[in-house]
């Protein structure tokens, strides 16, 4: 009877040692991560974005994030994005765009989970050439189509794009001089626009420059 108790206390502790060790390799395989990618799709009734990574400098990740597209449970995480003067804003799921550059702090659960605490619409700067198609003064748009872009210019090019503006935006004809928006000319002219990419689609010009072709 007593090596019938023996053998069982081994078998007990067999059991337990298996148990811990399953329990510490579950827990090697967790880890907090940062991440840039790309959006593929976002799923604002589930909470989930799923996202192509592109970059990782977490050690933990290297193996299993860049190159690689997953789905990300998004619920209760935090969102911002860049508004168009440079300030980190927050957002919502709901105005993460498909497409938009992002960069998320998460981390890696069970059965492959993984979790996002913070994601942020990366702003992406432009710096384009283009004839003016229209200027719709009221909304503040000038319709360009785009002969050079330092922002897809293979997306782009030989495309109308909207450009927005405001009344921060600096307006200068052929010879530098400050103009007024309402002076743009809308006869075919080249213009040169710089600002930035906001929310992955949106134009958002800083300066505008007249007759491009012939500035100095």
């Amino acid at each position: 009877m007593k090596t019938r108790y023996f053998t069982m206390g081994l078998v007990g502790l067999a059991l337990a040692a298996v148990v811990v060790l399953a329990g510490r390799a579950q827990a090697a395989d967790t880890y907090k991560f940062v991440i840039r990618g790309q959006v593929t799709e976002v799923d604002k009734a589930n909470k989930t974005v799923t996202i192509y990574t592109t970059y990782t400098a977490t050690e933990k990740a290297k193996n299993d994030l860049p190159g690689n597209t997953f789905e990300f449970n998004a619920s209760g995480a935090r969102y911002y994005k860049y508004d168009a003067k440079g300030k980190k804003v927050r957002t919502t799921i709901g105005n993460v765009p498909v497409q938009a550059e992002v960069v998320v702090k998460g981390a890696k659960r069970a059965e492959g989970r993984y979790n996002i605490s913070e994601l942020t619409v990366n702003p992406s700067s432009f710096s384009l050439v283009g004839t003016v198609q229209a200027h719709d003064k009221g909304n503040k748009i000038i319709t360009v189509e785009v002969s050079t872009s330092t922002y897809k210019e293979t997306s782009i090019k030989g495309k109308d794009i909207k450009i927005y503006y405001g009344n921060n935006t600096t307006f200068r004809n052929k010879d530098l001089a400050d103009i007024n928006s309402d002076e743009l000319a809308n006869n075919k002219e080249k213009v040169k626009a710089a600002g930035t990419v906001t929310n992955g689609w949106k134009y958002e010009a800083t300066s505008v420059i007249d007759g491009y072709e012939k500035s100095k």
